[in-house]
């Protein structure tokens, strides 16, 4: 692509496709992904993922599943392509991902088959694991009760499964609406969106990855694509593919605010950004900031209707028009409608600093 030769890009630093060669393993799904497999390891029955479309929930799920060894586990990863999923979808799935011949149409004879076939896994040392990808869509076909009855299948007085549900926020109230499967879950992970710090640290391990320079954002840049894009890998991604085309078509050879907030204009998303308090970190810098916690509590694919695979992303705030806010520290926020045909908020200080860093760089 012409714009991707313009920044001297080998390929695409910002494609949302699961290349292992763009994988980074920040601090948040680090941390979900340590939480997830402890309760597999220790064979829990269910464990729950959550996070927004875009938080990066299935490049966790991938690398649990990658994780966990063929001696030790029969491992199985299932992804729901379809709005809704009824339990002779779930049920007969599993059964054929886990080599069940001639799988019965009748639950009860397809419940003993699967329970024959965990039996036999387990008699051969090894623990059953099914991971559930898109999972809302068990809960609105009705399937959830089905997962009840697989995590208390028992041989030897061990759970014979362990499930892993990996979700929109969506599914984590299905379940707590249920007392019987929240009865049933061991270990509940909500993903936490990125820092500034983790943010930067997100950001340049993709422009390494792809050839690309360091400081092709600069420090307004980064910052803009970590409030806009709210933190999440997959929302920063989408706004910087495009805020690199805006600088593009401005003949620009870095990015600056600017082009990110076009971006989020022209993606219609919601605009609030704030001046911050302290430099924003820079795309170069590489040490990420302490793991935070993510949030746990412990208690007592692929079929091809693709036109229904992903629910779309809410915007991430109201559309709101010009409206000035009082906000901490004296500061004011404001926030503005990627469709209002007024004037727009006047230069703030981050794009004519960004300005000026870019003129320099030019005249050098």
């Amino acid at each position: 692509m012409e714009h991707l030769h313009h920044f001297g890009l080998s390929e695409d630093p910002f494609r949302n496709d699961h290349l292992e060669r763009f994988l980074h393993e920040s601090p948040p799904q680090r941390d979900a992904q340590r939480r997830l497999e402890r309760a597999v390891r220790q064979g829990r029955g269910l464990a729950l993922l959550t996070g927004p479309v875009g938080s990066g929930k299935t490049t966790v799920a991938r690398a649990l599943f990658e994780s966990l060894e063929d001696e030790a586990f029969e491992a199985r990863m299932m992804v729901v392509l379809r709005a809704s999923a009824d339990f002779r979808w779930l049920l007969g799935r599993l059964a054929a991902e886990l080599g069940v011949e001639a799988p019965a149409t009748e639950r009860e004879a397809l419940m003993l088959q699967l329970y024959e076939k965990l039996a036999i896994v387990r008699e051969d040392g090894r623990h059953a694991v099914v991971i559930v990808d898109e999972a809302q869509a068990l809960a609105r076909g009705g399937a959830l009760e089905e997962v009840s009855a697989l995590v208390k299948l028992e041989y030897d007085e061990r759970r014979l499964l362990s499930v892993v549900l990996v979700g929109t926020p969506q599914l984590d109230a299905a379940i707590a609406s249920d007392p019987q499967l929240a009865h049933h879950l061991d270990a509940r992970v909500a993903l936490r969106a990125h820092d500034a710090e983790e943010a930067g640290a997100y950001l340049a391990h993709r422009l390494e990855s792809a050839g690309g320079q360091l400081d092709l954002l600069l420090p307004g840049a980064v910052a803009a694509l970590q409030q806009l894009g709210g933190g999440w890998p997959g929302r920063m991604n989408t706004l910087a593919d495009n805020a690199l085309y805006e600088a593009f078509l401005a003949g620009r050879a870095q990015v600056t605010r600017s082009e990110v907030e076009r971006a989020a204009a022209s993606l219609g998303w919601a605009s609030e950004l704030t001046a911050p308090e302290s430099p924003a970190p820079t795309a170069a810098r590489s040490a990420p900031a302490p793991a935070r916690g993510v949030a746990e509590v412990t208690s007592p694919e692929h079929d091809v209707e693709l036109e229904a695979a992903f629910e779309p992303a809410p915007p991430p705030r109201a559309m709101r028009r010009p409206v000035p806010e009082r906000a901490a520290a004296g500061r004011t926020t404001v926030a503005w409608s990627a469709s209002e045909r007024g004037p727009r908020p006047p230069p703030k200080l981050e794009d004519a600093v960004d300005e000026l860093f870019t003129e320099l760089i030019e005249e050098e």
